[in-house]
């Protein structure tokens, strides 16, 4: 059996998976300073209890990882750190593996994919912008294991908003949930709106499925630079689809087909087919893809 973790700021998502299916499931709640020991604890308690015998595990982590050594994970707190010891530790005859948690996401959307296509791209809409490149079934993460953090694609230089990463203009400044409640709020004067001041980016883009103004103009912009960005992307990497996942992607189809629409206007046009659809597997990504990262 393999064991597909999915590690988030507060919780960490554990799945027993064989076959390609999640057929058990832990959520474990941690703190930092303990989180690995925590989850191996809990997870070899609770494997002996169900008699689980665990032949790999593969790590989804939010932040840089190159190979087992966590290079820094921001929101959770960890920096410099090599998981293999410790998961061997509890599970001395395991595999260990390890990939940004977009990257496992990526991997873990495509393998339930009833197209059964082999290379595909993620992207992530969150707090920030993530991504994760799978080519020929198989994650990609880059000589500097730096692969897919197209957040920081240079793509606004309308707004030049100031990004977390110390650059201007980067994608996620204005396609995350942050930069679309950024944008509302820069323009809220400027069209007539009943989207309250105290906003979320939900309350944007359910306004814009009732024809806002603002909200509309909201999810054009955001649209705009993501159709333009995977556009880019695709140039690079020529995969057969792009998921759209994370919490802004519960917007569904209108912001799908906005996207698609600005797509097909900036595409090369040898590659204007490529399919670009709403992640289905929601949290669940992570875990599937983190174990099959081998």
């Amino acid at each position: 059996m393999r064991l597909g973790v999915d590690v988030g700021g507060t919780t960490v998502k554990v799945g027993f998976i064989d076959n390609y299916k999640i057929v058990d499931r832990l959520v474990v709640e941690t703190k930092k300073e303990t989180l690995f020991q925590d989850v191996c604890e809990k997870v070899l308690a609770y494997a002996k209890e169900k008699n689980y015998k665990i032949d790999g595990i593969g790590v989804g982590l939010p932040g840089h990882v190159v190979g087992t050594l966590i290079d820094k994970l921001p929101n959770v707190g960890i920096e410099n750190y090599d998981i293999k010891p410790v998961f061997n530790k509890y599970f001395p005859d395991a595999k260990v593996y390890a990939t940004n948690d977009a990257n496992a996401a990526a991997l873990g959307e495509l393998l339930a994919d009833d197209s059964k296509t082999k290379s595909a791209y993620m992207l992530t809409l969150g707090t920030g912008v993530g991504g994760g490149l799978v080519i020929d079934g198989r994650v990609r993460d880059g000589s500097h294991s730096n692969c897919g953090e197209v957040g920081h694609m240079f793509v606004d230089y309308v707004h030049n908003y100031k990004c977390s990463c110390g650059l201007n203009g980067c994608l996620e400044t204005i396609a995350s949930a942050t930069g679309i409640v950024r944008l509302a709020k820069q323009y809220y004067n400027a069209f007539e709106t009943k989207i309250k001041k105290e906003m979320s980016a939900k309350d944007v883009l359910d306004a814009a499925k009732e024809n806002d103004p603002l909200g509309l103009f909201v999810l054009d912009v955001v649209a705009d630079a993501l159709g333009r960005a995977i556009s880019i992307i695709e140039l690079a990497v020529d995969v057969d689809v792009f998921y759209i996942g994370g919490g802004v992607s519960n917007a569904g189809d209108i912001l799908i087909d906005k996207i698609t629409s600005y797509y097909k206007r900036y595409a090369h046009y040898a590659i204007k087919d490529v399919s670009i659809k709403r992640a289905k597997i929601g949290n669940d990504a992570g875990m599937l893809g983190a174990a099959y990262l081998w």
